[in-house]
């Protein structure tokens, strides 16, 4: 229990720095680019862009909630994993919630840790 208080401190920290740190604006539209410009970059791009550290964070967070809160079996039965093992149980939490927060698929292994490290402090227990 002491373990699992120190974990949501430590992300609730986390999130607030992460939170602080983005919010700050330096620039100053004179600066700004056009928009046109901006645009045109983005479209040309055939890489997806990498998920932001915010919804990473996000996705990380709510799995982790998820998988502390929820039995093992119900959430097996929630996502429909055939091979109701820990890993893959993980697995189709942090995919729900990729998509749900629209991240890319670099996101998924940020929801992934979060719903692991659920399963391994209740473990501890």
């Amino acid at each position: 229990m002491v373990l699992r208080t120190i974990a949501h401190a430590a992300m609730l920290l986390a999130l607030a720095l992460l939170v602080l740190g983005c919010s700050s604006d330096d620039s100053s539209e004179d600066d700004a680019a056009p928009a046109a410009t901006s645009t045109t970059a983005t479209t040309t791009s055939a890489e997806p862009l990498p998920t932001s550290e915010t919804v990473k964070l996000a996705i990380f967070e709510r799995a982790y909630s998820e998988c502390a809160s929820t039995e093992f079996v119900l959430l097996a039965n929630k996502y429909k994993v055939a091979k109701k093992t820990r890993p893959n149980v993980a697995t189709a939490v942090a995919v729900a919630w990729t998509k749900y927060f629209k991240g890319g698929k670099d996101a998924i292994a940020e929801g992934r840790a979060g719903c692991k490290l659920a399963f391994d402090e209740e473990q501890e227990q």
